[in-house]
């Protein structure tokens, strides 16, 4: 494998001149193969660090190698995007380089931006007009990958982007379309840029899977077109808001938010566009929605874009909670995903085999359909939107849940759940045919101990197939029973009904 971290160490020196820098980048991100991908980007990180820390360099010749080696390593980077996206093996230790190269080349670019205000020069506008907009783009990056975290960004994010916005709307070029990079399909505004990464974080992601984030993501751009941040606030309802001097993530316009530093917009068009692409969902995926890497299915988009015209109102989607909430304190005992809820409550044993000691779950609040709990352990891989949850507290019977909020701070992650019902039972499924030595555990919530007074049937995905008979074995009694269509997936799991057909002795 090329000796990256010698290359870059050799002519990233003291000694070393501007133009060798530009060379050493140059000579990095040429003709690299996917496998050393990886450790090419880190050596990249590295070296625009050096060059951050390095003062000497005058800003032509510091801009014209950030834009090289930002060019060259953007499909690097973008590989290692996807291949964390989609879980593929040993992806999974991309996450810190993947940010960092957007971290360390915002704050390059924001370097730039500084030495530029300092000595302005009329030949360099469509260089810093170039940067600007890179720093930006990289500034939202961040807080997208912050949704699909869970991570609620911090200020210091949101005033970093605020920042590059106002150097482009200072220029007189927030509105003026460009493209990003030599391989872009599309142009891009500041404007849209900064919007995108606005309507992301109004969009309420934390009880969003992934692919629904992606897909909110991605439609932002296509959404946005015309869609202006004025210094006014726009006649059309409703109307959201961010102050570009203090670090602080946007929201909808409250009485009294007013001042040279705030920026307004209105999201009536954009709702408009979300009702057509609604309309053209009833009966097949519309091209925009096909073009962009988001892969839903009809349905999925159908729901989505509902979901996103509630919380782009007026109230943002606060009227959704389905019933008020309770306050409570108290520790819980929490086993999480199928396998384990199943293996744990047919022996009955939570105490033995919950996932984490119960001084790390604490319950917040509870409702008839759900609960607020906050998890202040450091292992955060076993959170997913829609895997099962099993709760025990001193004051409430064994409640089973799906997990359906997920919101990471420095004081805990919030989880919120939605409670299917209370005292679930472990059963034993095995096929008629086959070894009955060898069951499958499933789990069974009867309708009197059902929060929506139906029966809960939850299995492997792999064994929710309608009209397939299984031996059903539950307190010592076997059952014949055909399963149904299933009714409703879970990240780990289906719920299906079933029809009995006959005891089995």
């Amino acid at each position: 494998m090329f000796d990256f971290k010698s290359l870059v160490s050799s002519l990233l020196t003291k000694n070393s001149l501007a133009t060798g820098i530009a060379q050493s980048a140059t000579m990095l991100v040429r003709d690299l193969p996917q496998a050393e991908y990886f450790t090419a980007l880190v050596e990249i990180i590295k070296a625009v660090s050096k060059i951050n820390a390095d003062t000497d360099i005058p800003l032509k010749e510091r801009i014209k190698t950030l834009v090289y080696v930002d060019d060259k390593a953007h499909n690097i980077h973008h590989q290692l995007c996807q291949d964390f996206l989609a879980a593929v093996p040993g992806s999974k230790n991309y996450l810190p380089t993947i940010l960092a190269f957007w971290h360390e080349l915002a704050n390059a670019y924001q370097i730039c931006l500084r030495l530029y205000q300092a000595a302005p020069n009329n030949a360099m506008e469509a260089d810093i007009r170039l940067i600007t907009a890179r720093g930006l783009h990289h500034q939202m990056r961040l807080i997208a990958w912050n949704s699909l975290r869970y991570l609620k960004p911090e200020g210091s994010v949101w005033q970093q982007g605020f920042r590059f916005y106002m150097q482009a709307e200072d220029a007189g070029v927030a509105r003026t379309p460009l493209m990003l990079y030599p391989d872009s399909t599309v142009e891009v505004s500041c404007e849209q840029l900064l919007l995108q990464g606005c309507m992301l974080y109004l969009a309420q992601t934390d009880n969003m899977l992934h692919r629904e984030i992606i897909a909110v993501d991605q439609m932002m751009m296509p959404l946005s077109q015309g869609i202006r941040l004025e210094k006014q606030p726009p006649a059309q309802e409703p109307v959201f808001v961010i102050n570009l001097s203090m670090p602080e993530h946007p929201q909808p316009l409250l009485r009294g938010m007013a001042g040279k530093w705030m920026r307004y917009w209105s999201t009536s068009d954009l709702t408009s566009r979300l009702a057509d692409l609604m309309f053209d969902l009833e009966r097949a995926i519309p091209a925009s929605l096909r073009a962009l890497e988001a892969k839903l299915e009809r349905e999925e988009w159908l729901a989505l874009c509902e979901k996103l015209a509630i919380r782009w109102s007026d109230d943002g989607g606060k009227s959704l909670r389905k019933s008020e909430r309770s306050l409570h304190s108290s520790n819980a005992q929490v086993t999480i995903g199928f396998e384990r809820v199943a293996f744990t409550v047919k022996i009955q044993d939570i105490e033995n085999n919950q996932d984490t000691p119960s001084q790390e779950w604490k319950v917040n609040d509870i409702s008839s359909s759900g609960m607020g709990l906050t998890f202040v352990g450091k292992s955060l891989e076993q959170l997913a939107i829609g895997r099962l949850i099993l709760v025990k507290t001193e004051s409430h019977p064994l409640l089973l849940g799906a997990i359906r909020r997920i919101l990471r701070q420095q004081n805990g992650t919030k989880v919120g759940i939605e409670i299917l019902g209370q005292s679930p039972v472990g059963v034993s499924l095995s096929d008629p045919a086959g070894n009955r030595d060898q069951p499958v555990t499933a789990i069974y919530i009867t309708q009197p101990n059902s929060r929506k007074s139906q029966r809960w049937f939850l299995m492997p995905k792999h064994l929710a197939e309608p009209g397939r008979e299984q031996v059903l074995t539950a307190q010592g009694k076997s059952y014949l029973i055909r399963l149904k269509n299933p009714q409703q997936e879970f990240e780990d799991c289906s719920n299906s009904d079933f029809d009995t057909l006959s005891k089995v002795d």
